[in-house]
């Protein structure tokens, strides 16, 4: 089965990719990543990827062509 590859342009693509990389720096692992006031949180903010507005975030994962994505996976 092939795996389900999460894009960067939706934040929860971005963060795990984000943090791999961040882990691998010398101070990666003495910083916390969280979607709420933290190293993440910021950078969700400069990027763009940080909404409340739930028709925006609907828009993007849609874009990303992930709406819906788990009721497509066959078990």
């Amino acid at each position: 089965m092939k795996y389900l590859e999460l894009p960067r342009e939706i934040a929860s693509g971005d963060f795990i990719a984000f943090t791999k990389e961040q882990m691998k720096t010398p101070d990666g692992l003495k910083l916390r990543y969280t979607f709420s006031g933290s190293v993440y949180f910021k950078r969700m903010k400069e990027i763009g990827l940080y909404s409340t507005d739930r028709a925006e975030i609907k828009e993007r994962i849609k874009k990303a062509q992930m709406l819906d994505i788990y009721n497509n996976c066959l078990v």
